[in-house]
């Protein structure tokens, strides 16, 4: 589309053409080709599932995965700016269960925006490595979106996977923008015949991992 035709669709929508100018052309794009503009996000949840991130794609899937199965104990290995650490927490708040967070950095942005929403009494963040973090807890729902590399990936899989429970997940983001997380997913299942694997390929991928 030319400038004089994306000028015209302006006018036509000036609603729409005001979020064009303010986002750029790639988050606009990104929005509107899922139709985030149709809606308007009444919940936490649905604002984080309307911004433009890497994940935002599978936030209401990971939302209702640990709502529906009754995933009350979260391990997330990897927080970054916080965006699938909120839409966790927030089930863990309905559930009335606790999270605990293990990410190299201090990641201040996710800290702040949990403390802006409230969510800090169901939240444990530690700082570090998790290969050296010493775990001892069951886990409903082990969430991975670390380093990406297949060492590291294939080393968390194999350290916490004894800790999840039977009928709990595991699930691992970027396994199609990063196939390395995909190939040490699929080598550690030749280790393990007690897990269902399902895929997901869009918005950079979504492995997930039911215990049985």
């Amino acid at each position: 589309m030319d400038f004089l035709s994306k000028l015209k669709a302006g006018l036509k929508n000036p609603k729409k053409g005001i979020k064009y100018v303010i986002l750029g052309a790639k988050n606009f794009n990104t929005l509107d080709s899922h139709y985030c503009f149709s809606i308007s996000p009444n919940t936490p949840l649905e604002h984080q599932m309307v911004q433009p991130t890497d994940i935002h794609e599978h936030l209401q899937t990971l939302y209702l995965l640990n709502i529906e199965l009754n995933l009350k104990n979260i391990l997330e290995l990897g927080t970054r700016t916080g965006e699938s650490t909120i839409t966790l927490l927030l089930a863990t708040k309905e559930l009335g269960g606790t999270m605990t967070s293990v990410d190299v950095d201090p990641c201040f942005e996710a800290k702040d925006k949990i403390k802006q929403m409230n969510l800090e009494k169901f939240w444990n963040f530690i700082q570090t490595d998790d290969l050296s973090l010493i775990w001892d807890k069951e886990i409903d729902h082990l969430f991975i979106d670390t380093s990406h590399t297949y060492d590291q990936t294939l080393a968390e899989l194999r350290k916490f996977e004894p800790f999840v429970r039977k009928g709990g997940l595991i699930t691992l983001h970027d396994i199609m923008s990063c196939p390395p997380v995909l190939d040490a997913v699929n080598d550690f299942l030749i280790e393990k015949d007690n897990f269902r694997f399902y895929k997901f390929f869009h918005n950079n991928g979504l492995a997930i991992l039911r215990k049985i």
